[in-house]
């Protein structure tokens, strides 16, 4: 039997290839740099961050989903500790794999809005390996503690992608969609405060890339809303969150911020360099009136901007507006790529492949040497070394704890100012009516070691069992 078909050119069959081998490549450069935290113990925080979502009533932390303006903290990250510790109880692994499943899917989600902004599977490429890691946030990939911010990006682009999907069809979301934009809004604000940016990024998009038309901005009026009894409620928090709003502090955390990003010194930052390329990257937007280059400005820009007024934290804050900025270099990247070749449009394709193969070897390697610098990295190992430690010698020295113990601890290697053994002791042995004193966080008086059923301290390294 004769077929009638032609053969298909090997050139179009490479071609069709290229995007399942760059999906493979991204994949595996995103393994290769964050696998290891699958080992990652808890830390400090993780323990005070389970306890507080453990010691609530399961009707306290479903209410406080669906009141996302009340004081509860971050009541989708405590319903993600709550569930993961009912169904594991004191596992880190089935933690660490959690974060591992949401953070992968959050590369897919980003891939989905860089297609519907990006001109080309090309730029998209190059976007997703920007964003697939960054050193200077590899507390996402290592820390479970860093579940509000991961939790926050799922819903919050779930809802930006949903979004921009029926915009760029011509339409406004159907009210099934509609309803889930709300949803993942008010999931995202559960997660972290940061999400108040999501009206700011849709009407960015409106602004940018649709036909003006008051109609079609009800529901981004309703996500603006909804950010005002929220702020409201979010008043009484801890003191380190309180902002300052002035010039001193808006410029310096931005030299910080982009010291962790262009992988500059640790600490320090220049604020008026920072001004500078911040204006700069908006100016060039501008000025090639490129929309996707100024809808990404406004998603980096929005999505630090909560956080800019307050005590500088770590880069992992930044997550939230890595798309921002990977979409800006990617666009960037194709636009000089076309203008190379203006004149010789039939190789855009083999320098796509030429450009992504040399951004992935230099920005890895940059981003590895950077990972490798600090060997040690006591201020992400240290923590979750002492906690395994605690654990670990509890689970040796008393297998089991009778309900109402009295444990005195008395030296550690915590800082006075922590209750991690507390909480280790509390959800070790699954009773919140055990309790630990510590003479560090006691007053001067020496403890009396009658009224204690179990007495152990930290000593050459180890702790040792003083009573029973």
């Amino acid at each position: 039997m004769v077929r009638n078909s032609k053969a298909i050119p090997i050139e179009t069959r490479i071609s069709r290839l290229l995007p399942y081998l760059a999906a493979v490549i991204i994949l595996a450069y995103h393994a290769f740099f964050t696998w290891r935290g699958l080992a990652m113990y808890f830390d400090n925080d993780d323990m005070m961050n389970l306890y507080e979502a453990w010691r609530r009533p399961w009707p306290e932390v479903l209410q406080a989903l669906a009141m996302f303006w009340s004081d509860f903290y971050r009541p989708a990250g405590a319903l993600f500790y709550r569930t993961v510790f009912a169904a594991a109880g004191f596992d880190p692994l089935p933690f660490r794999i959690a974060c591992m499943v949401v953070t992968t899917a959050n590369l897919g989600l980003f891939c989905w809005l860089a297609r519907m902004v990006l001109p080309t599977g090309r730029a998209v490429a190059v976007a997703a390996l920007l964003f697939a890691f960054h050193s200077r946030v590899m507390e996402i990939w290592f820390r479970t503690a860093t579940i509000y911010d991961i939790l926050c990006f799922s819903f919050f682009y779930l809802a930006v992608c949903v979004y921009v999907r029926a915009r760029r069809g011509g339409r406004t979301p159907s009210a099934l969609e509609a309803a889930g934009i709300v949803v993942c809004a008010v999931l995202a604000l559960d997660s972290k405060e940061v999400a108040v940016a999501l009206p700011v990024v849709l009407a960015a998009w409106e602004l940018l890339f649709a036909k003006f038309d008051w109609r079609r901005w009800w529901l981004i009026g309703v996500l603006a809303m909804m950010n005002v009894p929220f702020i409201l409620g979010k008043q009484s928090l801890k003191a380190e969150y309180k902002p300052e709003y002035s010039w001193a502090r808006f410029s310096g955390n931005w030299g910080g911020y982009w010291n962790h990003l262009l992988l500059g010194p640790e600490t320090g930052g220049n604020p008026m360099l920072a001004v500078g390329i911040l204006v700069g990257l908006l100016a060039v937007g501008l000025g090639l009136r490129s929309a996707p280059l100024v809808w990404s400005w406004v998603v980096l820009f929005s999505t630090v901007l909560p956080v800019i007024f307050v005590d500088q934290r770590g880069a992992y804050v930044l997550y939230l507006a890595m798309p921002g900025l990977a979409i800006y270099a990617a666009t960037f990247i194709e636009m000089l790529q076309d203008r190379i070749l203006v004149f010789r449009p039939a190789w855009r394709q083999q320098l796509a492949c030429v450009v992504f193969v040399l951004l992935g070897w230099r920005y890895g390697k940059a981003m590895l040497h950077d990972q490798r610098i600090d060997k040690v990295k006591n201020w992400l190992n240290e923590s979750p070394g002492q906690v395994r430690t605690l654990a670990a010698s509890l689970r040796s020295l008393q297998p089991k704890m009778k309900s109402g113990a009295r444990v005195l601890i008395l030296e550690d290697p915590f800082p006075a100012t922590e209750w991690t053994p507390t909480f280790v002791a509390g959800l070790l042995y699954n009773d919140s009516t055990i309790w630990v004193d510590r003479p560090k966080k006691m007053p001067a008086a020496p403890p009396n070691w009658l009224k204690y059923d179990v007495v152990i301290t930290w000593q050459d390294g180890k702790y040792r069992q003083l009573k029973p």
